[in-house]
């Protein structure tokens, strides 16, 4: 029997400057990663000069899909 374990995100949106923080990127390397699509980001619909929120959940199901693991999202 695989055990079950339990990831919780904190925090699902992060601005960037906080990503960059954490991660140690540069701000221009994390707009690069953005327009090349490597940097999920949230949809800011219609309002082009919202702020930019990394999209944290999908870098964990990225991350985890590498993994041998399967993912169960609840």
């Amino acid at each position: 029997m695989r055990p079950d374990i339990t990831i919780t995100i904190p925090t699902p949106f992060l601005p960037l400057h906080e990503y960059c923080r954490l991660t140690g990127t540069a701000i221009g390397t994390a707009r690069d990663m953005i327009r090349d699509g490597r940097l999920p980001i949230r949809d800011k619909g219609d309002k082009r000069r919202a702020r930019v929120e990394v999209n944290m959940a999908a870098l964990t199901v990225e991350a985890l899909s590498g993994c041998t693991v399967s993912l169960n999202a609840q």
